[in-house]
């Protein structure tokens, strides 16, 4: 027939004979089309008929993933707030509070070196400059804090209760009478100085109570700026540094508006000109701004870079195994194919990723490949044999669909059991892996045999004459499989001790409460925005992002700030600090107040306090209120503190922010979580309250890894039993196959423990990322041992020293590529993303080491004691080797 390669079945052809020197009869002679022919080898004549409609169709549906991906690819989401559950009580409180009252993000600049007088003029013109700025990207400027001490140092007096104010005026009337009385001429009497004479009236022990307030001011807002000495770059330097806090108008995940308060604030930092004016000056960034910037800056570069990276180790791998550049479109075209539709088809159902489902595309990639890889290693092993095109397509697909089907589905159930899980981080990443080892098997066996043998019409893809590969890798294992046995199997068991020991020191502290260790490294780093939040907070005495809480009106916020205020005084330890709300700044009862308030101004002369030492007297003189003094509401505040206080319709008073002590390490989770379940604790007037912070948020996070992890594991490891049960109980032969299948999870289990004792022996815990490691190792594991057994049981002539030799080439070259998918996370600078490539690298090397090593030298062993060999099989022992 024109244009049929010769050897194809066509239409009305049959199969050509085989050379002399090709292997012949058995299982290599095909049937005839419609003469017993499988449903593989249907399949593959079907799809080498339809070759064109098929790859233009699958054509197609990559060009609209293609589109579907790069929107998702651009639109990367790195808050902490990404991966908590949407019903979760931290997302829903956080859209809550955001609705009414927008953010409190901030970017903090920070000026460092030189002299304090001189960093306090140029804070000044940065604040002339940014306030300067049109309205509605900026919300505040945190810089000096003196008109909050000049609005409140007058109207300290209204801020004790109406008893306490009463108990001032008459204390202090009766001590200046007392002293009139003691000195009624500037003489002593004699009965002024008796003993009998009654005790002075205590007005200082009033006032030093009343000062208290007085004190906590000039803490939380001292004169000018907050400027002092912190800490520098090397051990035992310290440098002086000034900050300026300047809070987002808008919601903190509207990165658009992130990126421009960035832009605005580093303007207007360059145009003070710095290196001439202020050589010696240097600048910082850190707050919520600079940090999302800089992760999401980082995420994307390292995302870049590792997708790089795994195209060309993956590219290299596949051509140099299989001995031809041909190999790498012939699998890399179907896995691209499927790699965009499942990305396209996440951005239909998911629109983003987050920091744990950014590098899915590596990891796909490197899983998915696995499949394309079975099916042309097996292709071209039968062409190297001397198969013809057609004829070594169908006994590829025939061998490889059940192994690869299972390998995938295992997999997919794999990362199905994380879609079981609220966390986002779990299960978007669970939906997106399993789409793509779902699509990885379709596009191998829809687009492979037609791609494949519509080039072969074209162009051999092996070269004539081109013997089978026999990697040296192989050739090892199998060597050692066969020579050495025994020592295999002694020293598999005695690892598989440690490693128990190991796993189970893990287990006494699994999860990782170093939130150190799952930050950006090089945020954490001399000049980055972690490394100046830790001097900001030095500098401001405590964290700036405080937890909000929203009231429905500033009544209600009134009662929560009460409630937490009895709490705080009823625990001594407790990790709740200071309270920011209406009720501390806006006292109550002014009008009751404001004559008593004025009473006692007007004992308050300098003759009536001449009793008082002089630093006493001028402290008081400084809060004697005005003559013209009025009550104040909420909207009088200064700016610096209505604002935070302040809804979006322009309402004051409702939110109520509270601050963590310095007793809670924002850093350790356990302290964290302490936090957050106290405050949670505390009887507000009604339980709904909403409330919201990055410290809740991890907290949420701790608590949704400890509670949705183990059960994802759980459900994954089942479910690949399951599954390989219920695969290789599919064959005729079935106490072999069910046989068989003990032998694969024997393999996956034996993997697993090492995988446990490796990761215990590298001190890796586990975290909201590398958490997945887990069930995905269950599924991506098993793939290895499931392709040999596989091929042991379709070729059961062999020893399983031979099987090894010819099957785990490909089984290490899948492994390969999986280990190079993941390792690219090692690129990264985020260390949750890096304890996560770590841990699935050892996941992978102990689960490739059992399926090759130990598990077959225990049956080789089997077979040179007797039992399970070839001769008992009814074949000889050398048969197949």
């Amino acid at each position: 027939m024109k244009g049929a390669l010769p050897g194809f079945k066509t239409r009305r052809a049959s199969i050509a004979p085989r050379s002399p020197g090709m292997r012949s009869a058995g299982p290599m002679n095909l049937p005839v089309e419609g003469q017993g022919m499988g449903p593989p080898g249907r399949w593959v004549r079907f799809a080498d008929r339809h070759r064109a409609s098929l790859l233009a169709a699958c054509a197609l549906a990559a060009l609209l993933g293609g589109a579907g991906t790069a929107r998702l690819y651009s639109d990367l989401r790195p808050d902490l707030s990404e991966l908590l559950p949407a019903r979760s009580r931290s997302t829903v409180d956080a859209a809550a509070i955001a609705a009414r009252m927008g953010g409190l993000a901030e970017e903090s600049v920070v000026l460092a070196g030189g002299d304090p007088v001189a960093l306090e003029i140029l804070a000044d013109d940065l604040v002339e400059k940014l306030e300067a700025e049109p309205p509605g990207l900026i919300r505040s400027i945190e810089a000096r804090f003196d008109p909050v001490r000049e609005f409140y140092l007058p109207r300290l007096l209204l801020f004790p209760t109406v008893p306490a104010l009463v108990r001032l005026r008459d204390t202090l009337e009766a001590r200046i009478a007392w002293e009139r009385a003691r000195r009624p001429s500037g003489v002593r009497s004699e009965r002024a100085g008796s003993t009998t004479e009654e005790p002075a009236p205590d007005v200082e022990e009033l006032l030093d109570r009343m000062a208290s307030r007085r004190q906590e001011l000039a803490k939380r807002f001292p004169e000018g700026y907050a400027v002092g000495e912190v800490p520098g770059r090397v051990p035992g330097e310290k440098i002086t540094a000034l900050a300026v806090v300047v809070r987002l108008e808008g919601l903190p995940d509207d990165y658009t508006r992130v990126l421009a308060l960035d832009r605005t604030i580093r303007a207007a930092v360059g145009s003070l000109e710095l290196p001439t004016h202020a050589p010696g000056v240097a600048v910082g960034y850190g707050g919520y701004v600079a940090s999302s910037i800089h992760e999401h800056e980082a995420l994307a570069q390292d995302l870049l870079w590792a997708t790089a990276l795994v195209l060309l180790l993956v590219a290299a791998a596949v051509g140099i195994y299989n001995r031809t550049w041909k190999a790498v479109p012939a699998v890399g075209i179907p896995l691209l194919c499927g790699t965009l539709v499942t990305f396209g088809l996440a951005d239909l159902l998911v629109g983003h990723l987050n920091s744990n489902t950014a590098f899915l595309g590596s990891i796909v990639v490197g899983n998915g490949i696995n499949v394309g890889l079975i099916l042309f290693a097996r292709y071209l092993e039968e062409r190297r044999h001397g198969s013809v095109p057609i004829a070594a397509m169908e006994r590829a697909v025939d061998q490889t669909w059940l192994a690869t089907l299972t390998a995938a589905l295992a997999a997919g159930v794999s990362y199905a059991s994380l879609l079981s899980t609220d966390f986002r981080g779990f299960n978007q990443f669970g939906l997106i892996g399993g789409m793509g080892m779902a699509f990885s098997w379709i596009a191998a066996y829809l687009m492979t045999p037609p791609l494949v043998l519509a080039w072969e019409r074209h162009a051999p893809i092996p070269r004539a004459g081109q013997r089978p590969a026999h990697p040296l890798f192989t050739q090892l294992v199998s060597a050692v499989v066969t020579r050495r046995p025994r020592s295999l199997v002694l020293a598999a068991a005695l690892l598989s001790a440690g490693s128990a020991g190991l796993v189970l020191r893990l287990a006494r502290d699994p999860i990782e409460h170093d939130f150190r260790k799952l930050r950006d490294l090089t945020a954490l780093r001399p000049g980055g925005p972690g490394w100046w939040d830790e001097r900001i907070d030095a500098l401001r005495g405590g964290p700036l992002s405080p937890t909000a809480l929203l009231a429905r009106d500033a009544t209600e916020a009134r009662e929560v700030a009460r409630a937490i205020e009895e709490h705080r005084e009823r625990t001594p330890q407790s990790l709740v600090g200071d309270v920011l709300s209406i009720r501390e700044l806006v006292p109550a009862d002014q009008e009751a107040k404001l004559p008593l308030v004025r009473e006692i101004a007007a004992l308050a002369t300098p003759e009536n306090l001449a009793f008082l030492p002089p630093d006493r007297r001028l402290a008081l003189r400084k809060v004697l209120p005005p003559q013209d003094l009025r009550p104040f509401g909420p909207k009088d505040l200064p700016a610096v503190l209505r604002l935070p206080l302040t809804e979006l319709d322009g309402r004051v008073g409702a939110p109520v922010l509270v601050y963590p002590t310095s007793r809670m390490d924002p850093w350790n989770g356990r302290s964290v979580s302490a936090f957050a379940k106290e405050l949670r604790s505390i009887p507000l007037p009604r339980p709904a309250i909403p409330m919201t912070s990055s410290t809740l948020m991890f907290a949420d996070v701790l608590e949704a890894i400890e509670k949705d992890g183990p059960r994802a594991t759980l459900l994954s490891l089942g479910g690949v039993v399951g599954l390989v049960l219920l695969a290789f109980g599919l064959g005729k032969r079935s106490v072999r196959s069910l046989a068989d299948a003990g032998w694969v999870l024997a393999s996956l289990g034996t993997g697993i423990l090492w995988f446990g004792g490796l990761a215990s022996a590298f001190h890796l815990r586990l975290n909201m990322l590398n958490f997945i490691a887990l069930p995905v190792t269950f599924g991506i594991g098993v793939d290895y041992s499931t392709n040999v057994f596989q091929r042991r049981r379709l070729d059961h002539a062999r020893s399983i020293a031979d099987v090894i030799r010819t099957t785990g080439g490909a089984v290490g070259l899948c492994s390969l590529t999986t280990i190079i998918g993941y390792s690219s996370l090692l690129v990264a600078r985020n260390q949750a993303l890096i304890s996560f490539g770590l841990l699935a690298v050892m996941g992978e090397i102990a689960c490739l080491a059992a399926a090759l090593l130990a598990l077959p030298a225990l049956l080789h062993w089997r077979e040179l004691s007797g039992y399970a060999s070839p001769a008992n099989r009814g074949q000889s022992p050398t048969e197949g080797a």
